[in-house]
Formats: C-alpha cells, structure tokens, sequence
C-alpha cells in the first residue's frame, strides 16, 4: 500500500530544491520556464497585515500538505496558502476513516476525504518547513526580494477538539515557531548549507519569519449546531487572537435553488437530499453569527469574514468512490457559492470581506476579484492534467489589473451570480467514460513524453527519469512515501492504468517494500539493493557491478543513482 505520507526532513526538501535546479533547471519535476515571476506590482495585496504579490493559491486539501506541495505551487504563482484542516483525530486514525481512491475530477470534482492524514505534531512541521523554504527559494531563485506569501490554518471541527492541547498548541506553535524545535532545526540547516548558495545570504536566515500564521479558517461538520459555530469562532478571536474566517456551506443557498442550478446546467444525475439541507445551518442564523462575530473581532482588533464555500455533500454514484455520500466541488459549485457570496454582499452592503472557493478558473477568476472577493483559492483545477501548471493560466487573465477588497461591488456581484447561472462554461459537458482497459506497461508507456501521472499528482509522488537505452526516452518512476493514493494519476492515465501500483518505485524503508507488490528498489547497504522485478522475483543487487547486460530494473536504478543519488537514501524525516 502507499497510502501512508511520510514527509520529507527538511535538510532533504533543501538538497532536492538545490540539487535539481543546479543541475536540471526544474524542482520537482516543474521547470524553471514556467517559475512564475511577477511583471509588476498590480496584484500586491494586504491580506492581514501581511503582503501578498498576488491574493491567489491552494484551497485547503490535497496541495496543501506536504512542504514539497507547498513549494510546487509557489514556484508557479501561488501567494496564498489554505493549509490542510488538523483536528483531535489524525494519522493512522484517520487514515484508516477514509477509502481510497479518494479523489474523483474525471468531469467535476468529486471526493470523500476532510482532514489532514498527517498527525498534527506532522503537519505543524511541515507548515514551518515550507514557510522556511519558500523564503529562502524566493531570494535565492529572484522570485521576490522578501516574503510575499502567507499561510491561513484550518482548525476543527467542534469547540471541544479546538480547545484540547493538541490543536492549541498547533495554533499558538504557528503564530510564533521561534522557540519551536522544527523552525530552529530549519535554520541550522542552512546555516550549514551557507555555501551552497548565489543569491541567498547568511544575513537572510536572520530575517526568516517565525510568524508562520496570523490567520485561521473554522471549518466545521455539514449540521453543526448554531452556538457551536458562535462559539468556536469567538475562542478563536478572543483567546487566539487570530484573524478569523468562518467556512460556510453552499447548502445556505436552500435545496430549491440549488436543485434549479444544477438541472439547468445539466446535472440532473447528482442527488442532492433535502434532509442535508434542512440539518444545516440557515441563512438568517448564519448571518446573525457572522455579525456577531465580526462585532467581537472589532473589539479585539482582528478581521473577521467568511469563506465561500465548503464542498456540497451529494449523493455518492458509487462508480468511483466509496462511502454513501461525496463531496462536489469544480464548475457546478461555482454558480452556486457564488449565488451565497452574493445573499451576503447584499446583506451586508457589501460590508463583509469574503476569501473564496469553488469552481475557480481561468474564465472567472478576473470577474470573482473584481467584485472585491479575496483571496481566491481553488483545487479542482490543480487536479486536472498539467496540475500545478495550470496556475500559469489563473495568473494570465489578473496580472494586468488592478483590484481592491475594500469593499464588495454589490451590483457587480449580482450581475456575476446571474450569468453563472446558464453561462456554458459551467454546464455538465459528459460524465466519466466507460473505464478504459488497464493497457499500462511497467516501462515505455508511450514512444513520446507522456507524463500525466506526474502533472496531476498533488503530492509529487511520480516524476519522470530520462534513460534513452530504453525504447521510450522517459520513463516514470514512482516514491512510495510521497504518495497517499488518492487516485489522480489512475483518472487520467491515457492507458488506463495505476502508475502508483505499476510503475517502479523507490522505497524509503523495509516496510513500504514488504508492503507493496509494485516493482521497485529499497538501497539496502552501500551499492546494495533489495530489488523486486516487474514479475515479482526479488533479488539482491550490487550496484557497483560492471556487467554489461542489465535489466531494465537495474537501468532504472543505474540512472537513479546518476541522475537522483538522494532518492536511494532513506528520505523519511529525521
């Protein structure tokens, strides 16, 4: 199995940033041709008191876990950052809750997972490690001459798990790491590292932030009571001291309205229930609570404003995932939080700041934040083929422009609302095909640089490896412990195959090789490896061995060891 996420130590995550691009000119496996560098000061963005270069990244989930996640999608534009929700249940706990594949964006975007499978002590460490690394990439790659990012927390999902010690301290760890273990860690690292550097100074690593966070999105369960959500909010505000954000649901928009969205853009096959409409929270209540709560962060000097929205839980197919419900998100979701962003600017005048997500694209995420919504965040889109790339075509449509959040264009958000509603772009354009025969070779998928598995992958768990003694110049290798099998890269393999479970993997350690069927290689001794082939014959191999005639397993290895020497070395964290 390779369901288990074991993160990189940092001294790790800084060799395979420095390595690869001094060597490559790429950083897990994205190129330093689209690194995104911005052409002027248009989208600078206060967010908080923190600046921002541009008000837009990852919505909470898949991409915003793992510190390597973190910098793949820095490097291409990302300036704001929803890290994955932690709450009391974690780790093996949760992994075990839910079923995988647990990713679904054949057409939309379906999924059934929540929160962080990391433990929370993990995920802590691997917000600090990617805060740290993004400033140092960011000096040392010219990409901005200070930090202009900022990560938001996610925390839930009931006032008890919020308040135990383990989320507490997660929260107050974040807003200042000075004295925490992991962020001194970091810094001993590049001062060790000094040397290896042209652009990035020893006086940089004194001014590294040790203020990771300011910021704290509540997330809650769909049927959270009323007061709960009160509540959690002003513990946040009051006794946190953070910048607060309230997720709230596109259930909000009531089941009549979003049944007519849906059958008008031809989604009449998603079942929606009234039952998880009527359990929900209302408007009028919601509203209530957010301007309490708003009220409370002006007393206490802190913003306060919502997220629109959650995911919409509907009724599972059971063609893909398992479970009885999943979760909407991608183009149908967007007519609909974006009709609840609109009941809200109008209910407050506009008066109401309002971070979003859902169905963000490259058709309307200019419109979204000239309405005066932001920071805009998005998912689904990072899912599909070319992954994190597709961050270049976000930013194209905005850099030019000017935008303010001062306060919401009620009108123009009223007009947006009403297009969204029968524009084309959002109508169902064909569900998922019939499921292609698994035709997917072990090597040599295609004569030609395919590569989708590794595009699509939020973990950068698969990475192509150039060896042109096979028939197919590149082949893919997968790393077992970057990879949670969230069934990405299965959705969109042109051969209909499992490039997690197929293609060779590299293993960190005796326990993802005995786990696993895949055929791969676990650097057992120095020039010793455990090996197992793509029939399932296992084998020691002694890499220093000159002969002439190898398999394509050793190939595959005799190329690793060239080309990414650090991959055969236990690489979980230290």
């Amino acid at each position: 199995m390779s369901d288990i996420l074991d993160p990189l130590s940092f001294e790790n995550l800084l060799n395979i940033c420095l390595e690869d691009y001094y060597s490559k000119g790429k950083i897990f496996e994205i190129d330093d041709k689209f690194f995104y560098r911005k052409k002027n000061d248009n989208l600078a963005f206060n967010f908080n008191g923190q600046y921002l270069s541009n008000p837009i990244g990852p919505a909470a989930g898949p991409h915003t876990q793992l510190s390597q996640c973190f910098v793949a999608a820095y490097l291409l534009g990302a300036r704001f950052f929803e890290a994955k929700t932690v709450q009391v249940i974690d780790g093996k706990e949760m992994r075990e809750m839910i079923s995988k594949p647990c990713i679904d964006v054949s057409n939309v975007g379906y999924n059934v997972e929540w929160s962080t499978e990391l433990t929370v002590e993990e995920a802590k460490r691997e917000y600090i490690k990617a805060s740290v690394i993004m400033e140092v990439l960011a000096k040392e790659l010219d990409l901005a001459d200070k930090k202009d990012f900022a990560i938001n927390i996610s925390v839930g999902y009931d006032l008890k798990g919020i308040k135990s010690e383990k989320i507490s301290s997660f929260i107050d760890d974040l807003k200042d790491a000075r004295s925490y273990e992991t962020f001194q860690e970091c810094l001993q690292v590049l001062r060790q590292n000094i040397g290896r550097f042209r652009r990035f100074k020893p006086e940089d690593i004194e001014s590294i932030s040790p203020n990771i966070t300011n910021s704290v999105t509540v997330s809650t369960m769909h049927g959270c009571k009323p007061e709960e959500i009160l509540d959690i909010g002003s513990h946040l505000i009051k006794d946190k001291k953070l910048h607060t954000s309230i997720k709230l649901n596109p259930t909000l928009l009531g089941y009549h309205n979003v049944r007519k969205i849906l059958d008008n853009l031809g989604y009449s096959h998603v079942t929606i229930r009234e039952e998880d409409f009527e359990n929900d929270l209302k408007y009028e209540t919601a509203v209530e609570i957010i301007a309490k709560l708003m009220e409370l962060g002006r007393e206490h000097g802190v913003n306060v404003g919502i997220k629109l929205t959650n995911t919409l839980p509907v009724e599972n197919s059971g063609k893909v995932l398992a479970g009885e419900s999943m979760y909407l998100s991608g183009k149908p979701l967007f007519p609909i939080a974006i009709g609840v962003a609109e009941k809200f600017a109008q209910s407050f005048n506009g008066n109401i700041h309002i971070s979003y997500s859902g169905g963000i694209d490259k058709n309307n995420i200019l419109k979204v934040l000239k309405t005066g919504i932001a920071p805009v965040t998005f998912s689904t889109i990072l899912l599909k083929p070319r992954g994190y790339i597709n961050l270049k075509h976000l930013l194209a449509p905005i850099e030019e422009e000017h935008f303010s959040s001062d306060k919401l264009d009620v009108e123009a958000l009223e007009e947006l609302a009403r297009e969204a509603k029968t524009d084309p772009n959002y109508k169902n354009k064909g569900e998922r095909g019939v499921e292609k025969e698994d035709t997917l070779p072990t090597y040599d998928c295609f004569k030609v640089n395919c590569g989708i598995c590794v595009d699509v992958c939020p973990t950068r768990a698969n990475m192509r490896l150039y060896d042109d003694r096979f028939e197919a110049a590149y082949q893919i290798v997968h790393i077992e412990n970057r990879c949670y099998e969230c069934g990405n890269c299965h959705t969109f393999c042109t051969r209909g195959g499992f490039p997690y479970l197929k293609k060779v993997t590299v293993f960190a350690n005796m326990d993802e090789f005995k786990n696993s069927k895949n055929a791969g290689l676990l650097k057992i001794g120095e020039n010793r490896f455990q090996l197992r082939d793509e029939e399932g014959k296992e084998y020691i191999c002694d890499a220093g061995n000159s002969r002439a005639e190898k398999s394509k397993l050793e190939m595959i290895l005799e190329t690793l060891q060239k080309e990414y020497p650090y991959l055969l070395y236990n690489t979980h964290r230290t």
